[in-house]
């Protein structure tokens, strides 16, 4: 059965009314943004007219991280995020007033179209919200990705979770904060300095920060029309990896696990490891381009607390990765011979 009558089915309003006011107002597509109806305005809120927004209404909360950093990466596989699912968009007395003087239409059919709407009492007896599909505003190609039935908007009891589709829910929460997670590039530090490397010298890293890196936890949560949900994606550091840039190195690379440095962070120290990259070869007039990347462990929680108790069951989110790139400048050691 399709949403659209499914949700016709269980509003109540008759299908062949339904399909008449959807010809018209109810599909939430992009285009509408420009007449009202479930309009977009590229960032959520209202669309500049009386339309309702098709962004979601999620809130997206960060401690930590970088801001100015992309979306956190996953280290493998092919996670993406969920670029729409249903949450509830008006409650009953906002989907009987919002309809008539919207559109405009021929003079015969607005009166029929407004006739139709006001004979409909929208469940403002009951409790509960009008539910349709929502877009991820921090994914560019949600719509385009978006491969839920778009129909009518479907009536939902207060309490109650919709049959149909991808729902709102603390799992998909879960996805959205991950999506929303901006990892920050490892603050290495390397000695000897980045113009200063030689060759047959160790490579030595170490964090920059006094109290270590931290995590970053994330929460996705909404509240809205009876309906309130939160989960919170937590990404905890724990490895460094080190990569030459160059096969004229020896090794090639190496990875570190991270210590505890206390308050919450966590820090590296190469020097006295049992790898460390060295370069056998000057790079000359260039430089060589160091990768410095680290491995965030995720985990989440179904609620607005970082320190809840990790959920076990789906969705498994991948661990999280982000890097930094440096130019190296390697040189021969020079000696005297006498």
């Amino acid at each position: 059965m399709s949403v659209s009558k499914a949700a016709a089915r269980r509003s109540g309003i008759g299908l062949a009314a339904t399909l008449s006011v959807t010809a018209v107002l109810l599909t939430t597509q992009p285009a509408y943004a420009q007449g009202g109806g479930w309009g977009t305005d590229g960032g959520g809120g209202s669309d500049g007219g009386d339309g309702i927004d098709a962004w979601s209404q999620v809130v997206v909360t960060t401690t930590g991280g970088d801001s100015s950093a992309p979306p956190m990466t996953p280290v493998q596989g092919n996670w993406t995020p969920p670029p729409c699912w249903y949450e509830p968009r008006m409650s009953a007395e906002e989907m009987a007033e919002w309809g008539p003087g919207t559109w405009t239409h021929s003079e015969s059919a607005q009166a029929e179209w407004i006739r139709e709407w006001e004979e409909k009492d929208w469940n403002q007896d009951k409790d509960g919200a009008w539910w349709d599909v929502a877009y991820n505003k921090n994914m560019d190609d949600a719509f385009e990705s978006c491969e839920i039935l778009q129909g009518n908007p479907f009536w939902v009891d207060q309490g109650d979770v919709p049959e149909d589709g991808v729902s709102i829910s603390p799992e998909t929460l879960a996805e959205i904060a991950y999506n929303a997670t901006r990892l920050p590039a490892p603050p290495v530090e390397l000695k000897p300095d980045l113009a200063l490397q030689k060759v047959n010298l160790p490579v030595h890293a170490s964090f920059q920060s006094d109290t270590g890196l931290q995590r970053v936890a994330t929460t996705a949560s909404i509240n809205l029309l009876g309906v309130q949900y939160a989960a919170t994606t937590v990404a905890t550091p724990k490895e460094l990896r080190i990569d030459a840039g160059t096969e004229y190195a020896e090794p090639g690379s190496c990875t570190y696990g991270l210590s505890d440095g206390g308050a919450g962070g966590y820090d590296v120290n190469t020097e006295d490891a049992g790898c460390n990259v060295t370069y056998r070869k000057s790079s000359g007039e260039g430089t060589y381009p160091l990768e410095a990347s680290l491995t965030w462990e995720v985990h989440w929680t179904a609620s607005a607390d970082p320190d809840g108790p990790p959920e076990q069951g789906d969705p498994q989110l991948p661990d999280g990765q982000s890097s930094g790139t440096y130019d190296v400048t390697v040189k021969e050691i020079q000696t005297v011979v006498r």
